[in-house]
């Protein structure tokens, strides 16, 4: 008889990205006035700060090209490019065009922290986008000096505490504590129960506080729809890849379902090992709904039948994914109809935060007014990609958590994936909880 596929579930970092509102805008980010770019007024331009002349504004980009993280960010410079190309094609952002600096930060707190100096001190640039796990150790650098930050609150608590109210995130802070609590979404629990999910496994990364938050708020969201808890393990090196003690354990505990915060190698290897331990857990990723994944032949047999979530669903129906896959496909060079990974499509959105930071920030803008000015900003959804709005006011409280939320997921079914019952979204309410 042919082995039987086992089925784990697993979470990676970025658990915790949902969808609150749904927003039917297919436009690039829109500026203050409803236009997208190019000139306006009749005052002149200016060299107005670091990183400003009168045709160009310089940004620094940092992620994890190499090294243990990169299974899930390799290539993802190509996201922030269409987008800021996209935009210098239609005119930049008031005649300035946007030219972008990258960096690798090698998978390494420290590197992180010299490539943010370095940009910050010898590139001079305006502002950063960095796209990593590692943004927390540069975080109180480019907080004193005044840098903005623009990225997705996926590697720490710093996005949403004071005084770090220079970074800004399209996705609202989950791993950040406000008055003892944590704040997410019940519709991961909600989906649990409904592929039939009882007792949940939890595996996170020992040195990430945002492995470590999402798979307490996905024990949290679980225990809301009455999955009980079978086992945890919050002592996994960033970036392992042995998992034979881990998925045995799983496996002697009569779980039927793994949550795990890992980047793709360890999920896969995770995934590896409970097939060969004999699991009957389910398979959920948040993490490689991409064309890596497809593209793998050892992938597609592991995750067979897996499902995946995200906080975009890839099809070319929705008008704002199109126009990003066919950003992708003229400025960063992907062939037609590829899914992007997760470090490119939320570069892609970190860069459209950008933009509408400098088209907040007026003619001339200046580090201090695009703070300013950005966090006066609502219901900003990266153009309609995302089936949420949010609201950069509210800085450090939980009003920065909309209080409903939907998420996609999707299943892996032979070279195609499909988006669940249907049209892959499960909604939820929020909830907090204590870890």
């Amino acid at each position: 008889m042919p082995r039987k596929q086992s089925h784990i579930l697993v979470l990676a970092a970025l658990v915790s990205l949902i969808a609150a509102g749904c927003s039917s805008s297919a436009k690039p980010a829109a500026g203050p006035s409803g236009t997208s770019g190019g000139a306006a007024g009749s005052s002149p331009n200016t060299a107005s700060d670091v990183g400003v002349t009168p045709t160009t504004i310089k940004v620094g980009y940092i992620s994890s090209q190499t090294g243990v993280a990169s299974s899930t960010s390799v290539g993802s410079f190509a996201g922030a490019i269409a987008r800021f190309d996209l935009q210098n094609a239609q005119g930049g952002v008031n005649g300035r065009k946007i030219e972008l600096v990258p960096q690798d930060d090698q998978s390494s707190l420290t590197q992180f922290l010299t490539d943010a100096q370095d940009l910050v001190q010898n590139k001079k640039v305006f502002g950063v986008l960095p796209v990593s796990s590692f943004t927390f150790s540069g975080a109180s650098y480019l907080n004193k000096q005044g840098i903005p930050v623009v990225g997705s609150a996926f590697d720490g608590p710093e996005w949403g505490l004071q005084p770090y109210s220079n970074m800004f995130s399209f996705v609202p802070p989950f791993s950040t504590t406000f008055a003892g609590k944590n704040y997410d979404y019940n519709f991961y629990g909600k989906f649990l129960r409904d592929i039939g999910v009882t007792k949940l496994a939890g595996v996170a990364y020992s040195i990430s506080p945002s492995s470590l938050e999402a798979v307490h708020a996905i024990l949290a969201s679980a225990a809301s729809a009455g999955v009980a808890n079978c086992y945890t393990d919050y002592s996994v090196p960033f970036g392992a890849v042995d998992f034979t003690a881990t998925a045995l354990a799983i496996k002697n505990a009569g779980c039927s379902g793994t949550v795990a915060a890992l980047v793709d190698s360890s999920n896969n290897a995770l995934a590896q090992a409970e097939t060969n331990a004999g699991s009957i857990s389910k398979h959920w990723f948040e993490q490689g709904y991409d064309q890596q994944t497809l593209d793998s032949p050892a992938a597609r047999r592991t995750d067979q039948g897996a499902y995946v979530s995200s906080s975009v669903l890839f099809s070319p129906s929705i008008p704002a994914v199109a126009t990003m896959l066919g950003a992708l496909q003229k400025y960063g060079h992907f062939k037609a109809g590829a899914i992007p990974n997760f470090g490119t499509w939320t570069s892609y959105a970190a860069a459209d935060l950008f933009i509408r930071g400098l088209q907040a920030a007026g003619r001339n803008p200046t580090r201090q007014s695009f703070i300013t000015s950005l966090r006066t900003v609502t219901g900003y959804d990266v153009g309609g990609l995302l089936p949420y709005r949010i609201s950069f006011t509210g800085f450090g409280t939980p009003a920065m958590f909309p209080a409903t939320a939907c998420g996609y997921f999707v299943q892996l079914k032979g070279s195609t994936w499909v988006p669940f019952q249907g049209n892959g979204q499960v909604c939820g309410t929020r909830i907090s909880f204590n870890y």
